[in-house]
């Protein structure tokens, strides 16, 4: 056990001391460190990963709590295969094995190796529980799957994701600024911060504004985490009864996409023109990106 941390130090404790260590690789090249350390580096060595992973150590550590677990010397292996596979219901593979790799690199720097090993051991096994890869597909009608959602919360986290384009993980995000009628969305996927001008919108920048003062009211008492599994779960039945086929609430986004390019066309944008827009809106760094979403 490393000094500075031990066993029975709290959960919280543990993320930010594992904070303070992983980051002390940002800088330094990973061919020194490999050397150091015989071949493995046991530190983070971008911004991006650290900000990943930290999210991801962060996500288990609150899901823990609500299960009663605070300190670090009362977590079990279960508890931590059960929060992975717990998200494979809505994790492609690839998402769930940076999952399980963030959570190997949180539980060495802790001194918890017994944890990190059997990570290690299952890893394979719990990466493939997730969804296979695959283009996620506009739904032809996505005003009556939101209608199908049985829980109201679970209807205004759609319908945001509907007229924002958002993903999921930045629903929670959202911000209105009423004068200048734009949408913020801090720290998206990558680290950009996204802006949605609704402007030539507005009466959906004011349905905006009640969705995201009732997805706050809903969260007050409720963990983020817990709401999106069911959110998750209540979706798939949705889309089923709805007859339309499930590729994750990301359709909403092929949805908004291909929403947004055709009012723009019909304003007189060429279609490279539209796109780049769209690129800003949904926060992706290449215009091919979102002439790929626009034919999902």
């Amino acid at each position: 056990m490393e000094l500075g941390i031990k066993r029975n130090s709290g959960l919280t404790y543990a993320l930010k001391y594992a904070a303070k260590v992983l980051k002390q690789g940002i800088g330094i090249s990973k061919h020194e460190v490999y050397k150091r350390f015989g071949g493995k580096s046991p530190l983070i060595h971008s911004y991006s990963t650290f900000n990943r992973y930290m999210g991801i150590a962060k996500e288990f550590v609150n899901w823990a709590k609500e299960q009663g677990v605070n300190r670090l010397d009362r977590v079990q292996y279960e508890h931590v295969r059960d929060f992975l596979l717990s998200k494979s219901e809505y994790c492609s593979m690839r998402t769930l094995k940076v999952n399980a790799s963030a959570l190997r690199k949180f539980f060495e720097t802790v001194g918890r190796e017994d944890i990190a090993e059997r990570i290690g051991e299952d890893y394979q096994e719990i990466y493939s529980k997730g969804r296979a890869p695959g283009r996620a597909l506009a739904f032809a009608h996505p005003e009556r799957v939101i209608s199908l959602l049985k829980e109201d919360v679970h209807k205004v986290i759609a319908e945001l994701q509907l007229l924002t384009g958002a993903r999921i993980g930045d629903v929670k995000k959202i911000q209105v600024l009423p004068e200048e009628k734009k949408v913020i969305v801090t720290k998206s996927k990558g680290g950009r911060t996204r802006e949605i001008d609704y402007s030539d919108r507005p009466e959906k920048f004011e349905r905006l504004k009640e969705l995201v003062g009732e997805i706050r009211e809903y969260l007050k008492g409720s963990s983020w985490s817990s709401v999106r599994e069911s959110y998750y779960r209540d979706l798939r039945q949705a889309v089923y009864r709805s007859g339309e086929i499930y590729t994750g609430s990301h359709a909403f986004r092929v949805n908004y996409v291909k929403e947004r390019l055709r009012a723009l066309r019909e304003r007189g944008y060429s279609e490279k023109e539209a796109l780049q827009i769209i690129e800003y809106e949904i926060g992706h760094s290449r215009i091919e990106m979102s002439a790929y979403y626009s034919r999902g």
